[in-house]
C-alpha cells in the first residue's frame, strides 16, 4: 500500500533510552576503528588494508571499546538533552510521551487503500446496487468516484455526500456496506447529540474531557488516512453552549474538515499538531435537506433517496434472511409479514422494521423447544 505524510512534525527519534544506545554503540565503534588505525599505522605498508579490513580488525579490539562510568553519566547526559531538543525543534514539546508515542508510529506516513482498477469500481457497485436497488443513485455517485480514482491511480475517496430522503430506507446501513466493500475504516458521528461538534473535532487540551476527534482517532488506530466517516442526520445538527457562554456549532466544526483547503493542513485542537484529513471520504445523511446549513450544503453533493417500496423490502429480507439461514418457512413469514405491516401498523414499514423482524426470526428458531 502506498504511504503519504499526514503529520505535520518531523520524524526524530525522542526516546531518550534509544539515543542512549545509539550513541554507546557508536562510541564503542569509534574507539575500535581508532585503535585499530593506531595499531595498523599509517606508512605504506598499512595502505595495503582497505576500510573493509580496518573494520574487521577493529571488530576483534573488544578491549579497547570498554564504557567507564564517566562515559555512561556523559552518554545519558547528552541522550537527554538531544531528546529534549528533537522534542522542541519537531514542534511538540506540549505532548506527554504516551501522546507522543500515539502519534509516532505514523510520522514516516500513513498507508492509504488505492483504488484498484475500474473493473473492481464495477464490481462494487454491482454488489451494493444488488442489495440496496433503491440507494442507485447513491451507488451510481460511489462508483463515479471509484472508477475516477481508479483512472488517476490515486487512493480511494468519496467527495462529500448528503443523502437525503425518508427516514428508516437504509442510508446509514449503505454507507457501512460501501466500507466494508472498499475494506476501508469506518466511523459514524450522531449529529443530533449535543456534543457532536466536539466527537467530530476533539476537545481541546487543558478541558477535563480532552480527547482527539473521531475520524482522528480512527487513523491513528487504524494508521490508515482515507476511512470513511458517517454524519448521521446532519439535518438535525446542535450547538452547544458551555458554562461559560462559548458556543460550538457542529456546522462549523464540521466545515473545517470538508473544505479542502482547510482538510489538507487541519489544527487538531487536542493534538495542537496539523493533520492532512483531505482523503478522508464524507457521507452524511437527512431527512430534510432544507435543515442543512448553507455552507455544508454548498460543500456536498447533495442526492435524493427515494422511499423504499413494499417488494424492495420483501426482497431485501430474502435475501438477508438467507445470509442468516433461516429456514424458508421463517422468510416467508417475515415476507407475509412485511406485505400486511402497513395495514395493520397504520404507518410506512422501514428498513429498520424489516431487520428487526429478521433478528425476532433468528432468535425463535435459535430458541429451545419447551419439550
Amino acid at each position: 500500500m502506498k504511504r503519504i505524510k499526514i503529520i505535520d512534525v518531523p520524524l526524530y527519534e525522542t526516546d531518550p533510552n534509544v539515543i542512549v544506545e545509539q550513541l554507546t554503540t557508536f562510541l564503542k565503534d569509534f574507539r575500535k576503528k581508532k585503535l585499530a588505525t593506531d595499531l595498523l599505522g599509517d606508512d605504506e605498508r598499512s595502505a595495503e588494508f582497505n576500510v573493509k579490513d580496518f573494520g574487521a580488525f577493529a571488530d576483534d579490539l573488544s578491549e579497547g571499546d570498554a564504557i567507564s562510568h564517566r562515559d555512561s553519566r556523559r552518554i545519558t547526559t547528552r541522550a537527554n538533552k538531544l531528546a529534549k531538543d528533537r522534542v522542541a525543534a519537531a514542534g511538540v514539546s506540549h505532548l506527554k510521551r504516551e501522546e507522543y508515542d500515539r502519534l509516532e508510529p505514523s510520522l514516516a506516513g500513513m498507508q492509504v487503500i488505492m483504488a484498484k482498477d475500474q473493473n473492481w469500481a464495477d464490481e462494487v457497485a454491482a454488489k451494493l446496487h444488488a442489495d440496496m436497488p433503491w440507494m442507485g443513485r447513491a451507488t451510481e455517485y460511489a462508483w463515479q468516484a471509484l472508477r475516477r480514482s481508479a483512472q488517476r491511480g490515486e487512493p480511494v475517496l468519496i467527495r462529500p455526500v448528503i443523502l437525503n430522503g425518508p427516514p428508516g430506507i437504509g442510508k446509514s446501513v449503505w454507507a457501512r456496506s460501501l466500507a466494508a466493500a472498499l475494506d476501508i475504516p469506518y466511523a459514524d458521528v450522531d449529529a443530533t447529540k449535543g456534543g457532536a461538534g466536539m466527537a467530530l473535532v476533539g476537545v481541546e487540551r487543558g478541558w477535563g474531557t480532552a480527547q482527539a476527534g473521531r475520524p482522528l482517532e480512527v487513523m491513528l488506530a487504524k494508521r490508515l488516512a482515507n476511512p470513511l466517516i458517517l454524519v448521521d442526520e446532519i439535518c438535525k445538527a446542535k450547538s452547544v453552549t458551555s458554562t461559560r457562554g462559548t458556543s460550538y456549532s457542529f456546522a462549523d466544526a464540521l466545515l473545517s474538515l470538508l473544505e479542502p483547503a482547510t482538510a489538507k493542513a487541519w489544527d487538531c485542537p487536542y493534538f495542537r499538531v496539523r493533520f492532512d484529513m483531505s482523503h478522508i471520504s464524507w457521507v452524511l445523511t437527512s431527512n430534510n435537506v432544507e435543515n442543512v446549513s448553507e455552507p455544508v450544503r454548498n460543500r456536498c453533493q447533495v442526492i435524493e433517496i427515494p422511499d423504499v417500496t413494499t417488494a424492495q423490502l420483501q426482497e431485501f429480507a430474502v435475501k438477508n434472511g438467507l445470509k442468516l439461514e433461516l429456514s424458508e418457512v421463517a422468510v416467508e413469514a417475515v415476507v407475509m409479514a412485511i406485505a400486511q405491516a402497513s395495514v395493520v401498523a397504520g404507518r410506512r414499514l422501514s428498513l429498520r422494521d424489516v431487520v428487526r423482524m429478521l433478528e425476532r426470526a433468528e432468535m425463535l428458531e435459535g430458541r429451545p423447544r419447551l419439550q
